[in-house]
């Protein structure tokens, strides 16, 4: 990573929400769309693993999105990391973990592409780890975003793409 610059790391949910320009509740595109303009600004790094190159299926996605895809990762300022063995090791760890508590408190274990994702996040020092994957009972696997600052023992922030604080536009009038 560059020094300097704050490494975000995406999920693939948070990727198919700014690709397909998606409506999400709350402003959340807001969230999305400041991290993408501090991309393209080269402010930030922006890391995921190329595992995300399985999880995006091209035939879902408009010419539009795949074009958008495409291009994100010509910028020099996106890394991707192949999974190789510390960060497969890590993934081995954090699954053990989570399986060991869905034992315990019959919560489901973590699947191993998220696990990936969050042992690449943690090997490569990412300052947030940007998802959306939130509780849904019809997944059947564990989120991520409840397992925010600790993941199976390891400092990680996990949060939705932060949504920038909306300008009153009429503060200078009040000033005057």
């Amino acid at each position: 990573m560059r020094p300097g610059k704050s490494t975000i790391y995406w999920d693939t949910s948070v990727f198919l929400a700014w690709i397909k320009d998606e409506k999400r509740p709350n402003n959340e595109m807001d969230g999305v769309n400041d991290v993408a303009n501090k991309i393209h600004k080269d402010h930030v790094i922006l890391l995921t693993s190329t595992l995300i190159k399985a999880e995006i299926l091209e035939s879902t996605l408009s010419e539009t999105a795949k074009q958008r895809f495409t291009d994100l990762f010509k910028r020099k300022n996106i890394q991707q990391v192949a999974p190789y063995e510390k960060i497969m090791e890590l993934t081995s760890k954090i699954r053990d973990y989570y399986q060991q508590q869905k034992i315990n408190d019959q919560l489901p274990t973590l699947t191993t592409p998220d696990a990936i994702h969050l042992a690449t996040a943690i090997i490569y020092g990412a300052r947030e780890f940007h998802t959306f994957d939130e509780n849904n009972e019809v997944r059947k696997r564990r989120a991520l975003l409840p397992l925010n600052g600790n993941v199976a023992g390891y400092p990680l922030v996990i949060c939705k793409p932060p949504i920038p604080p909306q300008q009153d536009l009429f503060s200078e009038r009040k000033s005057k």
